[in-house]
């Protein structure tokens, strides 16, 4: 029993011990933590939902009346998501959406927020991003000495360049301490002032140096208390090593925790500095590390030591101080040895000595440098410079603690110097202190043509705003300081990248990558919520008509055509495909098309929100011309058959004729066709040559070779003239060779898809052959002359064919000639004239003839031909023996006179019983 006391109270007080070690490490913890170190919950971080609509904020909210964008909510560690769903998107509320940071929400170290609004451009996005600053809990007090250079060279009386160092000075430490005020941390700030210059001046008395002690700037009098003590013209050398190691006086006597912190203002090198009595040299620079309370080294109005000093050693070498400066022949500087044997040549070692002494202590000093010249040496007119102005600066940049040297090359940038010395020194009150934000496009984005902005939105004015730059895809915000009532907003606007091939309609895209924001310079970054953004697409609509003439078997059963899309009537070279089929009924709605071996959707508007008209460029299909009818988003294609027919006429005649046969060529060698009188073919699209090669019987060839075109859009033209008239031009009597518009042969909606093509052939001329015979015997007749005159009395020559019966006249045209025989053959009597008439269509007719006669029309390359028999009569025709000589004729003529009286008795007879009746 005692045992199992024994037990229990020892794990007791292993319990008891085990918690309050852990306590310690806790608050241990607390304590080591730098106090703007603020840690982001894990369930605070944005969530987002990925499917088949996009990816999307999971915990939303939205615009009224803008359904194209979604932005997360806010909410924090503790209370979770706000469960805000909708408002006004007003970028003045400083309330909604926020993602809060800290331990005490109601109290939160900072926030952030991100969201989107659309404008009234589609696909034009404002994007905000809000940043809100709080101040550090449990403050911790900072203490500052100014140490201000009141030598007579900050009076513009006392310099080359006439610079009021003075008075700029006076102005920016008003300007700092007031900055603090109205920051509302004077409380915790605390300042006091050293003026050093030499013992004696008026400006600083007897010691060198005035003095206000340590305040908060928050206690009554003491910026006024400061601001006069600067106020005296200031004169005299400069004793900086007395400035610093007052400050670090005034600093040391502050006993408490508090960060320490020195901002020296000089504009020369020092000329009065406390005898070195030890000293250490580092990377070849010479620092005094211990001085004599009452002996100086004061060289006038040089850093350098001179001759004239009983206190100092001859010391007449030639070569390079411990501090870098050369010497000559000429210009010897003396230097003394410590008790350490360290030579010290000027009042650099006595001065940066003293300064590192104060930043070993853990104080941090600023310096600025105002106008720093060369170092001179007055005492050597034969080579007076000892250290050039980078030199100057060199030595005065070891001063300060690292990285904080500033140089001012005129006496405004003093007043600029002091001021952002207060906006840094408030930055260590803010909990956001160098913070940034980085923030990525989204791929589906473009930014828009603004530049981003930032402006102070909360309660207490942000004096130094951030910089924002916008390269590369990526908005950058550096140098965030915000404390408490401290809000800032980037602005700036981005559009939807529908011009994309990869755009997808009615998808949420992430207007951001990963966007962070690091509170301090090295704390650890959050994310901000990311809006998401999606945009319409458009349907697009062709339908296909067609117009044949003879031949539909060459209709395909589907048709490719190209699109392409305009804004306002603009085109450009944006160009996809489709394909239209006959399953389709030649009829389709498409909210995809083909573009670079992909398929593509089709937004509704462009990168810049303006609607896109989606039209037909061009469509080509065999046999056919493609005619197109744009309208919005709708093309109807007419397929139309385009053809030629050939009329054949005589000349000066419009009677057809029949039996010819074209050849009908393209010029690209690819089609050839033989077209009949008459004949409807088929064109496409091309240029062409017509030519007849059969002509009509008895009718002269005509091989002439005609061209003829047919554009793409379906215009006719011959030889660049383009071919409008609706009908054949006349000729005289019939049609002039060439081309028209077949109006009666077209059956497309303008009557222009049939082309007719006129040919008129002249009839070859004809041969006429007379044959000369006996009426009785039929037998050929020798001995007889014919002439053959036309109507306008011209005679043709005729050729005689041996035996001379035959008389052949050669190449008569169409016309009316006169056959007259003009020498009769002995014993027979003449024959009448012969009238043989020529007609243009080739006909032919014979008149008082007492012959035969017929006309041929010839298919070969003769010419055509008339046969003309002329019959003579013999004189004298007398009975042959045993003939029944004049009986017959004069029976016969009894009869024709019996014939004649019995008519005349029976006319008379009618007459007279007419009279009775």
């Amino acid at each position: 029993m005692e045992n199992n006391s024994r037990n229990v109270a020892a794990n007791y007080n292993g319990h008891f011990l085990g918690h309050f070690f852990l306590l310690l490490l806790l608050i241990a913890t607390a304590f080591t933590l730098p106090i703007t170190t603020v840690f982001a919950a894990n369930d605070t971080a944005p969530q987002y939902t990925t499917d088949n609509k996009g990816i999307y904020p999971s915990n939303s909210w939205t615009i009224p009346n803008q359904n194209t964008v979604i932005n997360h909510q806010g909410g924090d560690a503790n209370s979770g998501w706000d469960n805000t769903t909708s408002w006004d998107g007003n970028a003045n509320n400083t309330s909604n959406s926020y993602l809060k940071f800290g331990a005490d929400t109601n109290n939160s170290d900072y926030q952030i927020r991100k969201y989107a609004k659309e404008t009234s451009t589609p696909g034009l996005y404002d994007v905000y991003l809000n940043a809100k600053g709080n101040e550090v809990k449990n403050i911790k007090p900072i203490d500052i000495v100014l140490v201000v250079d009141m030598s007579g060279s900050m009076e513009p009386a006392n310099n080359s360049s006439g610079s009021n160092r003075a008075q700029a000075t006076r102005d920016g430490v008003k300007q700092f301490l007031q900055v603090i005020k109205d920051a509302g941390i004077a409380q915790y700030v605390n300042v006091g002032l050293v003026g050093f210059s030499s013992p004696g001046r008026y400006a600083t008395g007897s010691n060198g140096y005035l003095e206000v002690g340590m305040q908060s700037v928050s206690t009554a009098g003491q910026t006024e208390q400061i601001n006069k003590t600067l106020s005296p013209t200031f004169s005299g050398g400069t004793f900086t090593q007395l400035g610093i190691r007052r400050g670090q006086k005034m600093l040391d006597d502050d006993k408490n925790d508090h960060k320490k912190m020195m901002i020296l203002m000089t504009d020369g090198v020092p000329t009065f500095s406390y005898k070195v009595t030890q000293a250490t040299t580092i990377s070849g620079t010479t620092y005094g590390t211990a001085f004599s309370s009452s002996n100086q080294d004061q060289p006038g109005s040089t850093s350098q030591f001179v001759s004239g000093r009983t206190n100092w050693y001859d010391g007449y070498t030639s070569g390079t101080d411990p501090n870098g400066a050369t010497t000559s022949a000429k210009n010897r500087g003396r230097y003394y040895n410590t008790s350490n044997n360290v030579k010290i040549w000027n009042t650099w070692a006595a001065t940066l000595g003293e300064a590192k002494i104060s930043k070993d202590s853990r104080t941090e000093i600023h310096a600025l440098g105002i106008q720093l010249g060369e170092d001179i040496n007055n005492n050597y007119l034969d080579s007076p410079l000892y250290l050039s102005s980078n030199d100057v600066r060199s030595r005065a940049s070891l001063i300060a603690s690292s990285g904080l040297y500033q140089d001012a090359n005129d006496a405004s940038q003093v007043t600029i110097y002091l001021n952002n010395q207060a906006k840094d020194v408030l930055k260590q009150f803010n909990t956001v202190s160098q913070g940034s934000i980085s923030d990525p496009l989204g791929a589906q984005f473009i930014y828009g043509d603004d530049t981003p902005t930032v402006k102070s939105v909360g309660g207490s004015v942000v004096q130094n705003l951030p910089t924002v730059t916008k390269s590369n895809g990526n908005i950058a915000v550096s140098d965030i300081n915000l404390g408490k009532d401290q809000e800032i907003q980037i602005h700036y606007q981005v559009h939807l990248n529908t011009e994309s091939d990869n755009f997808k309609p009615d998808y949420w895209y992430q207007m951001n990558g990963k966007t962070t924001f690091a509170p301090t310079k090295d704390g650890n970054a959050v994310e901000f919520g990311v809006p998401s953004a999606k945009a319409p697409g458009t349907e697009f609509k062709v339908i296909k008509q067609w117009q044949e003439l003879v031949d539909s078997s060459k209709r395909p059963d589907s048709i490719n055509f190209e699109v392409t899309r305009t804004v306002n009537n603009q085109s450009n070279d944006w160009r996809a495909t489709g394909t239209l089929t006959k399953s389709d009924n030649w009829s389709k709605t498409f909210k995809q098309l083909n573009r670079n071996n992909q398929s593509v959707s089709l937004p509704a508007y462009d990168n810049k929100g303006v609607t896109f008209n989606y039209q037909v460029l061009n469509e080509s299909t065999d046999g056919y011309v493609s005619n197109i009818v744009n309208k919005t988003n709708e093309s109807t294609l007419t397929n139309t058959q385009y053809g030629l027919i050939i009329d054949k006429y005589a000349n000066n005649s419009k009677n057809k004729l029949t039996s010819a046969e074209f050849i009908v060529k393209s010029v690209d060698g690819k089609q050839s066709y033989t077209l009949k009188d008459n004949q409807l073919q088929q064109l496409t699209p091309g240029d062409y040559t017509i030519q007849e090669t059969k002509s009509p019987t008895g009718y002269q060839l005509d091989s002439t070779v005609y061209p003829i075109t047919l554009s793409k859009d379906g215009k006719w033209s011959s030889s660049g003239q383009d071919i409008n008239v609706k009908s054949p031009t006349t000729d005289g009597n019939g049609y002039k060779d060439g081309f028209s518009i077949a109006t009666d042969k077209s059956n497309n909606t303008d009557k222009n898809n049939v082309i007719r093509f006129v040919k008129n052939d002249a009839f070859k001329r004809f041969d006429l052959t007379v044959n000369k015979v006996d009426k009785t015997t039929g037998n050929p007749l020798k001995g007889a002359k014919f002439t053959l005159t036309d109507s306008d009395g011209k005679t043709s020559i005729y050729k005689e064919t041996d035996p001379t019966s035959t008389f052949t006249f050669e190449n008569l045209s169409s016309g009316t000639y006169t056959l007259k025989e003009t020498k009769v053959p002995d014993g027979y009597s003449a024959s009448k004239d012969v009238i043989i008439i020529i007609s243009d269509d080739g006909s032919v007719k014979v008149t008082n003839n007492n012959g035969d006669w017929k006309s041929t029309l010839q298919n070969d390359t003769g010419n055509n031909q008339i046969n003309l028999t002329v019959n003579n009569s013999n004189k004298t025709v007398f009975p042959s023996t045993g003939g029944s000589g004049i009986v017959r004729y004069m029976v016969i003529a009894g009869a024709f006179i019996l014939i004649a009286l019995v008519a005349s008795g029976y006319y008379i007879f009618r007459i007279k019983r007419g009279n009775r009746s």
